[in-house]
């Protein structure tokens, strides 16, 4: 099972450029966009939690928020702890598994085994990529906003 996975969203060069060395700014700016990272950060968190599939909740509680200071500033990141999470995000294929060992399909009824298990196609549930999707506008208009705001 994967531990982490990434969901890329499209930012416009100019923001990525001004999030990507947030140290070649005046404190008031670095602050200001400190500031946007953590609003648009937390948006993009409530925004998963509100979109995850709330069977038993156990993966909604999983999301968490993290932000973690670099030597190129301040970093945000929202991330699934729960290790299927990549599967009800992108989908699975189906499959069908052929036992090894003649026991390793046994399910439970005496002296019978089963020849293969098939394991159905699971459909992608996105709550990650639409959370970051619906944020972003408003992040490229607030980073825009930060690093402008004196000139």
């Amino acid at each position: 099972m994967a531990k982490s996975f990434w969901v890329s969203t499209n930012i416009t060069a100019e923001v990525k450029k001004a999030l990507g060395d947030i140290t070649k700014y005046d404190a008031a700016t670095r602050q200001r966009l400190d500031g946007v990272i953590r609003d648009m950060t937390g948006r993009v968190f409530e925004g998963a939690v509100s979109r995850v599939p709330k069977k038993t909740g156990k993966l909604a509680g999983s999301i968490k928020q993290e932000f973690r200071t670099t030597p190129h500033g301040l970093q945000g990141y929202v991330k699934a702890m729960d290790p299927i999470a990549h599967i009800i995000e992108f989908g699975a294929a189906g499959a069908v598994v052929i036992p090894t060992r003649k026991k390793a399909l046994h399910p439970g009824a005496e002296g019978w085994f089963a020849a293969h298990a098939i394991i159905p196609q699971r459909a992608a549930h996105p709550f990650m990529k639409p959370a970051m999707d619906a944020v972003r506008p408003e992040m490229e208009r607030a980073v825009k906003e930060a690093v402008d705001h004196d000139k």
